[in-house]
């Protein structure tokens, strides 16, 4: 007996909107391999990233747990290859991991988040909480992904490698300026709050258009200018990043361009802070200080936009209390266009 064509519809339905998942990272040397410490020390380490392993699970479930698990070790692995870390020890990188679950446990709670010691800058993303949902929303990539990298950049600018931000916003104005004279920038070519490329925004538009992201009464830019324009704005420089990202996304994961399911894989979070911030590193599976910390900023975030917070010193306090697991009111997800 052959199936209706309803039932034809509603299996080809369900496969669609079914969210890809990543494969299995390969085999990797056991954990205890790739700790060179003597017994006791090497065993209070495995005892820590297994209990960090267990709260993730506990916290935001299986494929959390399973995607920190693939990180250490890659962390872990790469510091033995000699090949780009984040730290260059196996113990400074399972502390970090510890602050970062104790943190992200925290904001699951809705408790008081302790921030100290952490490489984050929540006064940078807390703001822009509505843009954020919005663009991540509209491309169907997770909110936490974007909120990392917004975080990543604004971080790395307050620092600017040794650079006061003064200094690199002095070049972003002058090559702005020379833009819209010359046709041409010479100094900065990212703006903004993901420091976005104005190539890489010029490339958007059709991917935009079929996600229903774009406001069709609003002119797409054409020009460097225009393109440094937009990226001024908050909403479109993020929009703009979570468009470049979505396409990343669909491409790794063997997707169609045109697919638009929704992405929800916590692997994003390590995946699209790194390719964002350094894509050749990101291809070659290496850690470094955004790719590591910005797994972790991305689960957090992921936490952290559910709800209202403010900021008091290296605090973050939440203005309204939900439930662990629950979403924040209706009033705080913004409609899907914004102007």
């Amino acid at each position: 007996m052959r199936p209706g064509p309803w039932l034809v519809l509603l299996l080809a339905g369900l496969l669609f909107w079914t969210p890809p998942t990543f494969p299995e990272a390969p085999p990797s040397p056991s954990l205890r391999a790739l700790l060179p410490y003597p017994k006791a020390v090497r065993e209070r380490l495995v005892a820590l990233h297994l209990r960090n392993k267990a709260s993730l699970r506990l916290l935001l479930g299986e494929g959390a747990a399973r995607a920190y698990d693939r990180l250490l070790r890659l962390e872990l692995s790469n510091q033995r290859a000699g090949k780009h870390s984040a730290f260059a020890e196996p113990q400074a990188a399972l502390a970090a991991a510890k602050r970062w679950v104790e943190a992200i446990g925290q904001a699951h709670r809705r408790q008081r988040v302790d921030l100290r010691g952490l490489p984050t800058a929540p006064h940078h993303v807390l703001p822009h909480t509505r843009e954020i949902r919005a663009a991540a929303g509209a491309l169907h990539i997770p909110k936490g992904t974007l909120a990392a990298i917004v975080d990543n950049e604004q971080y790395g600018g307050d620092k600017a490698l040794g650079l006061s931000r003064s200094v690199r916003e002095a070049a972003d104005a002058l090559a702005e300026d020379l833009a819209t004279l010359q046709g041409q920038a010479p100094f900065s070519r990212t703006l903004g709050l993901a420091q976005m490329s104005w190539e890489d925004a010029l490339k958007q538009e059709e991917r935009l258009r079929r996600f229903g992201a774009w406001d069709p009464a609003r002119p797409f830019p054409r020009t460097e200018a225009e393109a440094r324009a937009a990226l001024e704005d908050p909403y479109l420089n993020l929009l703009f990043t979570a468009s470049r990202l979505r396409g990343y996304f669909n491409a790794i994961l063997g997707l169609s361009p045109g697919d638009t399911r929704p992405l929800e894989d916590p692997w994003l979070h390590y995946l699209g802070p790194a390719w964002h911030n350094y894509p050749l590193r990101a291809q070659n599976l290496e850690t470094w200080e955004d790719s590591f910390h910005g797994f972790f900023k991305g689960l957090l975030y992921e936490e952290v936009l559910e709800g209202h917070w403010h900021l008091e010193g290296q605090t973050l306090i939440p203005e309204r209390i939900y439930g662990p697991g629950t979403q924040a009111s209706p009033s705080a997800y913004p409609p899907r266009l914004l102007p």
